[in-house]
């Protein structure tokens, strides 16, 4: 039996933390062979800071990759993008900008 090893969230990654599943979802695809894509709605991330999402898979099914697009044409990138588990991935993104952008969050599983 493999042990799971469970994450931690780095403490450097201050600001907003919210949840998403699948009941928070603005659209989903089918993408063929028990994969599906999560669309959800805009967040908001505050200017010079951190927004910190926890994606869970939803019953009987397992993450595979996040992903994201971001308002305005300036610089920001993902600190840390991983799965905590076989069911959750984290996704900490950072506005080095000084306004205020909105985050398009998406999640990639797959069933059991």
């Amino acid at each position: 039996m493999k042990k799971q090893v469970k994450a931690t969230i780095s403490k450097k990654a201050v600001g907003r933390k919210i949840v998403l599943n699948p009941n928070n979802a603005r659209a989903t695809q089918n993408l063929g062979n028990g994969f599906r894509r999560t669309v959800f709605g805009a967040r908001l991330i505050p200017a010079n800071s951190f927004l910190t999402i926890r994606f869970t898979a939803g019953t009987g099914r397992v993450v595979i990759n996040a992903g994201w697009t971001i308002t305005g044409f300036a610089s920001a990138w993902p600190t840390d993008s991983f799965p905590s588990t076989d069911t959750v991935w984290i996704l900490i993104i950072e506005n080095p900008t000084n306004v205020n952008r909105f985050v398009t969050p998406y999640l990639i599983t797959k069933t059991r």
